[in-house]
């Protein structure tokens, strides 16, 4: 991770770049915090300007954008899967 227009994937043996996920470009200097989902093939990473970016792992693609209401900064992250499945189609 780091401070830059886009969140990045490293190979941990080696340090090197795999993937970049484009974001807008950061107001300030702050650690942005991503997670897996879906058996790490969706990453979600926040911004400091109030947007949680989901990106599909392999192909880099944006799946969604989730806007806060307010443009302040979305620092902590957390995924989970549903503890069940509705009923209801």
């Amino acid at each position: 991770m780091d401070n830059t227009e886009s969140f990045a994937l490293h190979k941990m043996e080696t340090g090197t770049c795999i993937r970049a996920f484009p974001t807008n470009r950061p107001k300030m200097t702050v650690p942005k915090q991503v997670a897996f989902a879906e058996d790490s093939k969706v990453v979600v990473g926040g911004s400091d300007h109030g947007v949680l970016y989901v990106f599909d792992r392999r192909s880099g693609s944006r799946l969604d954008v989730l806007r806060h209401a307010s443009e302040g900064l979305v620092q902590t992250i957390t995924v989970m899967r549903p503890l069940y499945t509705p009923i209801w189609p």
